[in-house]
């Protein structure tokens, strides 16, 4: 399946993904952060600066003798994830900045919240004023409407695929889903839950979110990677949604979109307050 190309492209901003560094792509000067962060909650999902991060899965006291006695333990998403190559992307996919820049920005994706568009332009906006060297930007998502998944999985492969590629994925994404459901309302009279790729249409000739934006890449995807990317977008989506459900538990958060800056889970999220609460 080939992507038709969109009237809109959403490329400019040239930001990196999986690690890597690069420009901030915006005109704002950058902020002067402190080289450390003194809140002991940052970074603990980071597994390019811990061996382990949390584990939430309870384990009662029969359970985890019964594992012991196998031979085992309490499985953790470093066991379960590790074989993958791209695993460390998977659970903490950086799509701004160095993955051990000592300031973290996470953001935690309900695609099918409608606030989680205005929510992740807020994080954009405060990435134009940030140094990739002292501050990254990992998203997580965990969506109502499965094919949520799937889209955020083309980010995680795209951040470690496309470097720098993945934030105007995501604000396209983003965008489209709120486009396809506004329109749906318009023609249809409601929009359908989008459980999965073809859900997320108006017309049976159009092409599925991922799928029409993987000509927007740079290099494009080839024709026959597509059904491969595909595959690959739904199973890293899956092991991103349960380090979102994981990180939610550990910093109380009740409900998507959110975003947590060094630790600290924002009552309010803008462009100002993401900065603010850095500082």
């Amino acid at each position: 399946m080939r992507g038709i190309l969109m009237t809109v492209l959403l490329l400019g901003l040239m930001l990196s993904g999986c690690g890597t560094a690069s420009s901030n792509g915006g005109s704002k000067a950058a902020v002067n952060l402190s080289s450390s962060v003194q809140n002991g909650n940052a970074n603990q999902y980071n597994p390019y600066m811990h061996q382990s991060t949390p584990n939430l899965r309870a384990a009662s006291s029969d359970s985890a003798d019964m594992l012991k006695k196998l031979g085992g333990g309490v499985p953790t998403i470093e066991g379960e994830a590790g074989h993958r190559p791209q695993w460390k992307c998977e659970i903490y996919p950086v799509v701004f900045g160095t993955a051990t820049a000592p300031h973290e920005i996470l953001v935690l994706l309900d695609f099918a919240a409608p606030q989680s568009e205005k929510v992740w332009q807020a994080v954009v906006e405060a990435s134009r004023s940030l140094s990739p060297q002292q501050c990254k930007i990992v998203v997580f998502a965990n969506s109502k409407e499965y094919y949520g998944t799937d889209l955020m999985g083309l980010g995680i492969w795209i951040s470690h695929s496309r470097p720098g590629q993945a934030m105007p994925y995501l604000s396209y994404a983003l965008g489209q889903w709120n486009k396809v459901k506004a329109e749906q309302k318009s023609t249809r009279g409601k929009a359908v839950p989008f459980q999965n790729e073809y859900d997320a249409t108006v017309k049976n000739t159009d092409y599925p979110i991922h799928y029409s934006y993987f000509s927007h890449l740079r290099p494009p995807v080839p024709a026959s990677q597509e059904l491969s990317v595909a595959k690959y977008c739904y199973d890293a989506g899956n092991v991103n949604l349960y380090q979102a459900e994981q990180i939610s538990k550990y910093y109380g958060i009740k409900s998507l979109p959110a975003v947590v800056v060094d630790g600290q889970h924002l009552s309010s999220v803008s462009a100002g307050s993401i900065l603010k609460a850095l500082q």
